[in-house]
């Protein structure tokens, strides 16, 4: 397949590296010295020999894919979405992102869309190289099209070396996703500690439970199932940095408005006193921080 990914940052470059070895792989960056050093040098992961060769355009110079998956973060979607307008309406959209707040968003495009969470831990180190963190697998689900179309599309992404994985129930799979964030990543940005430390120091685990305990009673989950899904996750990726960690130190806009912003405002008449306390840190850090895009 012809396979268009938009976002050069972790997760973008990660996808290019191992889409690339079975399919036509192109990567749309804002920043031309990005797109510039993976077109002459290719793509690389820290820990593997060799390289992808892929071709690399600017955002603005999407064209039609087969499929299009979507890596930018949360705070870029509305700013791309006159891009996706413009592609062809049957093309398949796929949007890989933490948090929830990118539904309404989505809500005014008319392409069959696919839903998704990354389970892999990435971290960029530079415009064309990516380090794999952490081994998983990417969960998709249907959210508007033929389901059974969507469902034969991920088969074909699907690789023994990069699984994906279809689910029946895209609002579920999201809801799981951001019970884990809405506890590993404010809180490690906060107190910049990796994930590992939420489960080590035992005020941020007593502080992580308890904020489990909020954003399922708002998200209609079960606590003790999703409680230990944070803690393998915390194990699983013990020295790894959140992706809001990692925005903080470099002075990027954090995702908390569709993580617990989400929550906050779903969970009209719920009491969350923890889950408000930690949007308001990280949005008091942004303004110190002078981050305002």
């Amino acid at each position: 397949m012809n396979i268009g990914i938009i976002g050069g940052g972790s997760t973008g470059l990660l996808l290019s590296t191992y889409l690339s070895r079975q399919h036509s792989v192109t990567i749309y960056v804002r920043k031309e010295d990005q797109r510039i050093k993976l077109m002459k040098d290719g793509v690389r992961l820290s820990n593997y020999p060799g390289r992808a060769y892929i071709r690399a355009l600017l955002s603005e110079d999407l064209q039609d894919e087969d499929c299009v998956i979507i890596c930018v973060k949360q705070v870029s979607i509305s700013a791309i979405i006159p891009l996706l307008r413009k592609i062809r309406k049957n093309t398949p959209l796929i949007f890989l992102q933490n948090g929830m707040g990118h539904l309404d968003d989505i809500k005014e495009l008319y392409h069959p869309i696919i839903l998704g969470v990354i389970e892999h831990g990435a971290m960029k180190l530079e415009d064309n190289l990516v380090a794999h963190t952490g081994k998983g697998k990417i969960n998709l689900a249907a959210y508007q099209g033929d389901e059974a179309y969507l469902h034969s599309l991920s088969k074909k992404l699907n690789h023994s070396d990069f699984p994906f994985d279809f689910k029946e129930n895209y609002l579920r799979l999201l809801k799981e996703k951001l019970v884990i964030n809405a506890v590993i990543n404010p809180l490690t940005a906060l107190f910049q500690v990796t994930n590992g430390e939420v489960m080590r120091n035992r005020y941020l685990h007593n502080m992580a439970q308890i904020i489990c305990e909020e954003a399922c009673a708002v998200l209609e989950m079960d606590y003790a199932t999703r409680w230990a899904r944070v803690e393998y996750i915390c194990e699983n990726t013990a020295k790894n940095r959140s992706s809001m960690f990692k925005d903080i130190m470099d002075s990027r806009k954090t995702e908390i408005e569709a993580i617990s912003g989400y929550i906050i405002k779903k969970g009209n008449g719920f009491t969350i006193p923890y889950t408000r306390f930690l949007y308001d840190s990280m949005k008091a850090i942004e303004i110190k921080k002078g981050i305002t895009d």
